[in-house]
């Protein structure tokens, strides 16, 4: 029986709810995979989309990013442009041919420390049985990071910031929070940028 795939999986974790989550989960001795390596920040709304495509292209073979639930932001809305970041990263790896389970972005409040196990349990399970990057996609993982760091490059550029700032005021203003609703208003102001990125 060939032996189980352990993964690298990079986390942005807020600082007030899913930071807190982790930590409560190991003053209380819950047990989860190793596998996580945690970059703490003060908001999941701080979360660069080129941080995750980078992170990937770098050698992680899957992407955790982990807030507040929606509403209990400790910055108001912060969470709620995470989103539109997350959502273009799941296009970003659309349009390159990586599997979009890859990258995943989910809340616990600072109480749940149970929950958080219960998410990233999951998550490296799921992302152990992708495999390294390119195995679940059947391409050269040496090609898909190059692709994934020319993402990364083009995600800090002008046209994309500009789709993705237009995105976030477009979510704002109608106050429809789905993530199918932000992943089109991502496609709209972002698409025509992204359609540049070589697959």
């Amino acid at each position: 029986m060939p032996e189980q795939y352990s993964p690298k999986i990079l986390g942005f974790l807020c600082n007030w709810c899913c930071y807190t989550a982790a930590d409560s989960a190991g003053v209380g001795r819950y047990q989860y995979p190793p596998n996580l390596r945690v970059i703490r920040m003060m908001c999941t709304g701080r979360l660069d989309p080129s941080f995750p495509l980078e992170g990937l292209a770098q050698g992680a073979d899957g992407i955790f990013v982990g807030g507040c639930h929606p509403g209990e932001c400790h910055y108001i809305d912060g969470n709620y442009h995470a989103l539109v970041s997350a959502s273009l990263v799941h296009a970003v790896l659309g349009k390159l041919g990586i599997e979009k389970e890859r990258f995943l972005i989910d809340w616990a409040s600072a109480a749940e420390g149970p929950n958080f196990v219960k998410i990233i349990t999951a998550f490296t399970k799921k992302i152990s049985t992708l495999g390294p990057l390119g195995r679940a996609e059947g391409r050269d993982q040496a090609e898909l990071r190059r692709n994934l760091a020319a993402a990364a490059e083009t995600a800090r550029g002008r046209k994309l910031r500009t789709g993705l700032i237009n995105a976030g005021r477009e979510m704002m203003k109608t106050g429809d929070f789905s993530r199918t609703a932000i992943a089109g208003l991502v496609h709209d102001k972002c698409d025509k940028a992204l359609s540049e990125l070589s697959v």
